[in-house]
């Protein structure tokens, strides 16, 4: 429980409020509204220092996070050396819906909130390391570019759907092959032309790699689309010039990706963690560092339990009289960026490779276990468990994962107790 004064912030997207409470929880400073400019932070870090010198004690800074505009705010109280709390608002709404009067103003909220501490204890918030925190916004960058990039995609096959319908028959229409053809011929007329045939040809033949056979195949199919099309499709200017925006559209997002993928593979060379994480089977160098941008500091979390609950993968649990949930969902409060490498990891340490042994066998014969009670998606969600929890042990005692099955483990358990 807090025994200092407390300050709470209830942040708006151009000014927040500000409350001060005493180390008895009595009001010392009315809320007063201030500007989320350089004038309007300095007014509040003097009010703040106000607070400091009145009761001889520094004051914790309590506020939600509520996205971007929380953040800047955090960072500046944090680079003013204060303690901050930044809270999840699911457990601030609860405490303020104890009111039996429904008051909802700004300056109510900011009261509230300086109260928190005196209700519940919680961690202090820390700046992270500057690395991690660059590869967390590289990696969340490159995630929200990917899900444009599936987006243009798909507009990109539907247009082209209308012109020529069988073209993703013959080509995966998110090909550098058909992205290339279909930017330099998007009407499926020009594909049979014998002046075209040559350079159509070359395309086919050295952007996949494929060789002259699979390029003579591909070509051939091409011309079968084409004279479908002139039945089935509809050849009107506009939509051939719709095929080549999207494709722009593409291509671009394709080169941004790139350059992002240098930009976190030089990031991710300078940091242990990165290696760390990648030793884990399953986890490679597109998910090892999304997942160390998102979970930051391993020092923030005392149990691989916490790490769970951070990740959003531990079950709901309803209990109720006599009555106990059987059908329990994850909570999924935690983030969804880690959850879905964590999706990933799981699918691809349960699978095989090509010469038929398993990727990451001890995961494997896991999942088979837990298969033979559960339905596959419950079983990969325990997967997702079982791999952050080994991401914890990794990351916490900075050793490199080793593959050893339970039985081995008990035993190393043993012998070192």
């Amino acid at each position: 429980m807090n025994n200092r004064p407390s300050v709470g912030i209830d942040v708006a997207k151009n000014f927040c409020f500000y409350a001060a409470v005493s180390p008895t929880c009595t009001t010392f400073l009315k809320p007063f509204k201030a500007l989320n400019t350089k004038q309007g932070l300095l007014f509040a870090l003097e009010q703040i220092k106000k607070v400091k010198e009145a009761f001889s004690s520094c004051p914790v800074i309590v506020l939600e996070s509520t996205g971007h505009y929380s953040q800047r705010i955090v960072h500046f109280f944090l680079k003013q050396g204060l303690e901050v709390y930044y809270i999840n608002p699911l457990i601030s709404h609860s405490i303020k819906n104890s009111a039996v009067r429904k008051v909802k103003t700004d300056q109510v909220d900011a009261l509230e909130l300086a109260k928190l501490p005196f209700l519940q204890t919680f961690r202090p918030t820390t700046l992270p390391k500057e690395q991690i925190a660059n590869l967390k916004v590289l990696t969340r960058t490159r995630c929200n570019l990917i899900e444009q990039r599936i987006t243009a995609t798909n507009q990109f096959q539907t247009a082209i759907e209308q012109v020529a319908p069988l073209f993703p028959n013959v080509l995966n229409p998110g090909s550098l092959t058909a992205l290339t053809l279909v930017n330099k011929f998007p009407s499926p007329a020009e594909w049979p032309k014998k002046s075209n045939r040559k350079l159509i040809m070359t395309m086919l033949e050295t952007l996949p790699r494929r060789g002259k056979l699979y390029a003579q195949q591909k070509y051939e199919a091409l011309l079968s689309c084409a004279q479908d099309a002139e039945v089935t499709g509809i050849w009107i200017t506009v939509h051939f010039s719709t095929i080549q925006r999207y494709v722009s559209i593409v291509q671009f997002l394709n080169s941004e990706i790139k350059v992002l993928d240098r930009q976190i593979g030089e990031l991710s060379s300078q940091l242990l963690e990165v290696a760390l994480l990648t030793s884990i089977p399953g986890i490679g160098d597109t998910l090892a560092p999304l997942l160390l941008g998102e979970i930051g500091d391993i020092e923030r979390f005392i149990n691989a339990k916490q790490l769970v609950a951070f990740s959003g993968i531990d079950p709901a649990v309803r209990q109720s009289g006599n009555y106990v949930g059987t059908k329990n969902k994850v909570t999924k409060r935690g983030s969804p960026f880690i959850r879905h490498a964590l999706y990933i990891a799981a699918i691809t340490s349960v699978r095989k490779e090509s010469n038929g042994s398993q990727v990451n066998s001890v995961i494997y014969d896991y999942y088979t276990r837990k298969i033979e009670t559960k339905t596959k998606k419950q079983a990969l969600g325990a997967v997702m468990n079982k791999l952050i929890r080994i991401i914890f042990s990794v990351l916490k005692n900075k050793q490199p994962f080793t593959l050893i099955t339970p039985d081995q483990q008990v035993e190393l358990y043993q012998k070192a107790a």
